[in-house]
C-alpha cells in the first residue's frame, strides 16, 4: 500500500511543480528552537523532555524540513540519555477555496540510537490534510497519515493514524485514532484513541501551549508495557520561531 501511495505523491508532485512553475514564486526560509515538558506525539509519550528544534523551506506552495528532538528516559537525570529523533518531510500545500485548504506529503522519522536497546524504529508515511477556516477565529482541520514501521530486524508493519482537530482563538480540542483501516486478523497493528485539550498563544517573540493529553491503555503501553491502564499527561512547550 506505501508503495503504491509513493507513486501517486510523485505523480501530484509532478503536476503541481508545472502549475507552480507558472506563477512568481520566492524561496523563503526559517527555523524554530524549543522545549517541551514532556514529549507527547499521537498519543505516545516518547520522552520525559525534551530540547527541539527544525529548519524549513518553502517555495510557493512546496514545503521541505526537518525537525529534531531530544530524547530523555527519566528527565535529565545522567544516563537517561537516548539518542536523539530526527525526521524528514516534503510536501505541497494548495487552497481550494478561499476557507478551504488542503496538503498532501510524505514523512520519514528516524533515531540516532539502533539495534536492540533502540529507543524506536524506522517510520515512512505518507500525509494528507485538509483544513476549514469557518470564521476569523475558529478553523478545523483533519490529518490522515498511513505508513510503514520497519523494525530492526526489517519486519514491516503497516499502520494508519486520524486526527480531527478544532481551534477557536487558541483553544484547541484534538481526537485522534490509530488504525483506522486495521485488519482484525493483524495483531500487531495499533488500535487505539487519544484525546487532548489545551491552549496556544504568541507573547512576544515566543510561543506558548500547554495541554492535557488523555490515551487508551494501548497506547500508554507503547511507551512502557508496564503500564496497566489509560495514560494521562499534562504538557507545556515553549518555543520561537526566526
Amino acid at each position: 500500500m506505501i508503495k503504491i501511495l509513493k507513486s501517486l505523491l510523485a505523480g501530484f508532485v509532478l503536476l503541481t511543480a508545472s502549475i507552480a512553475s507558472q506563477a512568481e514564486t520566492e524561496i523563503s526560509y526559517s527555523g524554530n528552537i524549543g522545549f517541551m515538558s514532556d514529549y507527547m506525539y499521537r498519543g505516545i509519550h516518547q520522552s520525559s523532555s525534551s530540547a527541539m528544534g527544525g529548519l524549513d523551506i518553502e517555495y510557493g506552495g512546496f514545503y521541505i524540513g526537518t525537525w529534531f528532538a531530544d530524547l530523555q528516559e527519566d528527565g535529565w537525570v545522567s544516563g537517561s540519555h537516548r539518542g536523539f529523533e530526527y525526521d524528514v518531510y516534503a510536501g505541497f500545500g494548495f487552497d481550494l477555496t478561499d476557507s478551504i485548504s488542503a496538503s498532501i506529503g510524505y514523512t520519514i522519522y528516524r533515531y540516532t540510537d539502533k539495534g536492540a536497546s533502540a529507543f524506536d524504529d524506522d517510520y515512512d508515511e505518507v500525509n494528507l490534510g485538509l483544513g476549514f477556516a469557518a470564521s476569523e477565529n475558529l478553523s478545523f482541520a483533519i490529518d490522515y497519515a498511513i505508513g510503514e514501521n520497519t523494525a530492526t530486524d526489517q519486519s514491516e508493519t503497516d499502520y494508519d493514524v486520524l486526527t480531527i482537530s478544532a481551534d477557536y482563538m487558541g483553544i484547541y480540542l484534538l481526537v485522534g485514532q490509530w488504525g483506522v483501516s486495521e485488519d482484525d486478523a493483524s495483531k500487531s497493528e495499533v488500535d487505539a484513541s487519544w484525546w487532548e485539550i489545551g491552549y496556544s498563544r504568541s507573547v512576544g517573540d515566543f510561543d506558548l501551549s500547554a495541554g492535557f493529553v488523555l490515551s487508551e491503555q494501548e497506547l500508554a503501553q507503547a511507551s512502557d508495557t508496564g503500564e496497566d491502564g489509560d495514560f494521562s499527561r499534562f504538557v507545556f512547550s515553549m518555543s520561537t520561531s526566526f
